[in-house]
């Protein structure tokens, strides 16, 4: 072979060379299109982190991939939870109260068990090489893409970033759409002045659990809670005040509930709480420590005065009432929490009744009706 064939030869090997670059790039480009496509077409934020979980993962080939958020007021974490019906936990997402740095570069190489910025969640095994990928948006770092790869190859000092870079651009913009659009939809349901849940989405919340205890057959409670004597306080002290018992009496009860359950201000003084996967006794326990606790602390208002602050509470489950459909079954629930509730304002305030209590108060009355007394 002559010098002229031999340079040919090598040409026809470089040409080969840059159609087949050629064409993993547009199989890149055309993967990642599909992928832009899907992000953008996300409605809700759980939607958009399990696509960028999920599928990127697969079109990136990757045996690794964390999704990492700044979420230092837990505005992500309640979204979640309202969206997953109390549940925040997504496999593959790490909320962080701080982020770890303020480092918005790339990093591209061996896996690095030292990086401060290593986040995996489940922590990979028999990884070689990772990239680091920062969020950033309006020049403030929001979180990190991080993927990790049992090849050694794969993610490289000298690998282009381009892609990733897009797609990180692409996310980050879809998340501040999605946020802004969940804010728009939390203002429908959250009471502007205590910050928990309002009656519309108690309300539909409570269709949504009774559907789940007659197709799982789990118990579901319910309490109805009333501030004592709150109108004396607005009138003696002024509704400034009232509305600080309101926020402070708000703020006691979520502090003794699980995450799961549902805290809502039905109205005025009222407030609710569903207790998912709870019966009639447990529920009782919880009713009576939110009692204890809102009773044995005095509260100090901004007028440097302590006001003694009680609150009566009617508990009431579903264990007898499942043979009714959803909605009759909903308020069912609420109609017999409310009852109990009227009895403990009847019998003296400041004190938990249940279900069980109204049945066996409306037999003494039955009774002392049938002796003839008065």
């Amino acid at each position: 072979m002559d010098a002229h064939q031999l340079e040919n030869q090598n040409l026809r090997r470089q040409l080969q060379s840059l159609m087949d670059e050629a064409r993993v790039n547009e199989q890149k480009w055309r993967r990642l299109d599909q992928l832009e496509k899907q992000l953008i077409a996300t409605r809700t934020l759980p939607e958009l982190i399990q696509v960028i979980l999920t599928s990127y993962k697969s079109t990136s080939e990757t045996d690794a991939i964390t999704l990492v958020l700044s979420d230092p007021e837990g505005e992500i974490k309640r979204i979640l939870e309202l969206e997953n019906q109390g549940e925040a936990e997504v496999p593959g997402l790490v909320l962080l109260e701080k982020l770890y740095a303020d480092d918005a570069e790339p990093y591209l190489g061996t896996f690095d068990t030292e990086h401060p910025r290593a986040i995996f969640d489940p922590w990979p095994s028999d990884c070689l090489s990772m990239i680091l990928l920062p969020l950033v948006r309006q020049q403030k770092l929001i979180g990190s893409l991080n993927l990790a790869s049992c090849k050694a190859e794969r993610f490289t000092a000298d690998n282009s970033t381009d892609f990733l870079e897009r797609l990180a651009n692409i996310f980050t913009i879809c998340l501040e759409n999605s946020l802004n659009h969940e804010r728009l939809k939390q203002v429908g349901f959250t009471d502007p002045l205590t910050g928990i849940y309002n009656r519309r989405y108690f309300e539909t919340r409570c269709q949504e659990e009774v559907a789940n205890i007659r197709r799982y057959r789990v118990p579901l409670s319910c309490m109805f809670l009333d501030i004592d004597k709150f109108k004396r306080i607005n009138d003696t002290f002024g509704h400034p005040t009232g509305d600080e018992v309101l926020q402070n009496v708000a703020g006691q009860i979520k502090s003794q509930l699980r995450s799961n359950d549902i805290l809502a201000r039905f109205g005025g003084e009222e407030f609710v709480v569903l207790l998912p996967q709870t019966g009639l006794q447990h529920a009782c326990e919880i009713a009576e420590r939110i009692r204890h606790t809102i009773a044995s602390q005095p509260f100090h208002s901004s007028l440097d005065k302590d006001l003694a602050v009680t609150i009566s509470i009617g508990v009431a489950s579903t264990q007898n009432i499942l043979e009714e459909d959803d909605n009759t079954i909903a308020k069912r629930l609420l109609t017999l929490s409310d009852e109990a509730l009227y009895l403990a304002k009847k019998s003296g305030r400041n004190r938990v009744i249940n279900e069980e209590d109204v049945r066996s108060n409306g037999k003494k009355r039955s009774l002392i009706n049938l002796l003839g007394f008065s």
